[in-house]
């Protein structure tokens, strides 16, 4: 698949959820491998964690919470996701698979976040806009519910870039550069190499914290300069994922926002006058 074919709704939407749907079965795998972590006393216990929401319903949703709550749902429920990710990741070009597939991803992943709805970070929001927005694209299914899709879900990329590095800006120690080896000193997060590291560079640190708020704040860009120049940014923004993914630990934002290219590149071919 070349760049230009992006241009069209559905070829752009299709892969849009192939790349999600590698993040989706990693996480998904993940929790089979774990599925103690759903039970009894386990981090993503339901019952504990659906305290919040049973008291915000009415009290005829309380059983089917109650169940959704259970080892064995969340269970059944994360193996549905991973079958429904395998299925878009090898046959998401055919209109079907992807269609369907979207849909149960979508659903799934609603329903573990209901359960689950504490420690959602920035990448399991943008799962949720990727494949629910692609869902009711396909599930419509002419080109302009698919383009409204893509538009979405580029739009939202776009916004969440920019606003986490104005954000960032805003923090003192961002701007003075010390958060990123603050950062790598920490236990969940850091490396006592690259904390070290930082540590006697200060100069060093102080470029890396204003890359990374510059080079988010660029990203809406990717929507207006040249495609070249466009795809020059999204690569940097994947790079950008990969090195957090080896030095942080988070892989997830890789496939969640990389899942997001596809559709800012429609973007730029219909923002520039070019349709297929």
């Amino acid at each position: 698949m070349s760049v230009a074919t992006l241009a069209s709704p559905f070829d752009a939407i299709s892969l849009v959820l192939r790349v999600g749907s590698i993040g989706a079965a990693i996480s998904s795998l993940e929790l089979l491998v774990h599925r103690d972590d759903l039970g009894d006393s386990g981090v993503l216990d339901g019952e504990v964690q659906l305290t919040r929401t049973r008291g915000l319903v009415q009290s005829r949703f309380r059983r089917w919470l109650d169940t959704l709550a259970t080892q064995k749902s969340a269970t059944t429920i994360v193996a549905v996701r991973l079958l429904a990710s395998c299925a878009l990741i090898t046959a998401a070009s055919t209109f079907e698979v992807a269609r369907f597939g979207a849909v149960v991803v979508a659903v799934t992943t609603l329903l573990l976040r209901l359960r689950s709805p504490l420690g959602i970070h920035a990448s399991g929001s943008m799962v949720m806009v990727t494949f629910t927005s692609c869902a009711f694209g396909l599930a419509v299914g002419t080109g302009r519910s698919m383009g409204f899709a893509l538009a979405f879900i580029g739009g939202q990329a776009c916004l969440s870039y920019f606003v986490a590095g104005s954000h960032k800006f805003r923090a003192a120690s961002w701007r003075s550069g010390t958060a990123i080896p603050l950062i790598a000193s920490t236990l969940m997060w850091g490396r006592q190499r690259e904390a070290l590291l930082l540590r006697s560079r200060p100069g060093l640190g102080m470029v890396l914290c204003w890359t990374t708020m510059l080079g988010e704040c660029s990203v809406p860009l990717s929507l207006v300069v040249p495609l070249p120049f466009a795809l020059g940014i999204l690569g940097c923004a994947a790079i950008f994922h990969v090195v957090t993914a080896a030095e942080m630990g988070l892989n997830s934002f890789v496939w969640a926002f990389g899942s997001t290219y596809p559709a800012i590149i429609y973007c730029w071919y219909w923002l520039h006058g070019v349709h297929t």
